[in-house]
């Protein structure tokens, strides 16, 4: 049986990444910092086992956005790629290939939501991060 593999890119095409098998789940944050970096809303990341992802082409620029995540974007078009803790790598749902293939299972941080936003889509909703 053949494992899925999930490809991402950056807008320009310098980047590549690969995550292989199922995500772990995918979530709505709406968190200040996801809000700053990507200048929208809120941010819908696919989450991923470290293990299961590698970077196939180009190299990441990293930016230590707290004490315990990385984000990685592209050095030359900017596009947000990944979040990167001790434990996952965090691929944004807009840079995959096939991103409709993907089922986002819940909101976090919706105490920082915006008020236009509205969570009403049925899935659990947790005001700071979910509970793991």
């Amino acid at each position: 049986m053949t494992e899925i593999i999930h490809k991402a890119s950056c807008m320009c095409g310098e980047i590549e990444l690969e995550a292989t098998g199922r995500p772990n789940y995918a979530e709505y944050c709406h968190c200040k910092t996801c809000q700053k970096s990507s200048g929208s809303s809120f941010m819908v990341w696919v989450v991923f086992d470290k293990d299961k992802v590698r970077t196939i082409k180009g190299q990441l620029s990293l930016y230590n956005s707290s004490a315990n995540l990385k984000r990685g974007f592209c050095g030359n078009c900017g596009s947000n790629m990944s979040i990167h803790t001790e434990k996952c790598f965090d691929i944004p749902i807009g840079v995959l290939e096939d991103p409709d293939q993907i089922e986002i299972t819940q909101h976090i941080w919706v105490k920082r939501a915006l008020k236009h936003v509205y969570l009403d889509d049925g899935l659990p909703k947790y005001d700071e991060g979910a509970p793991n």
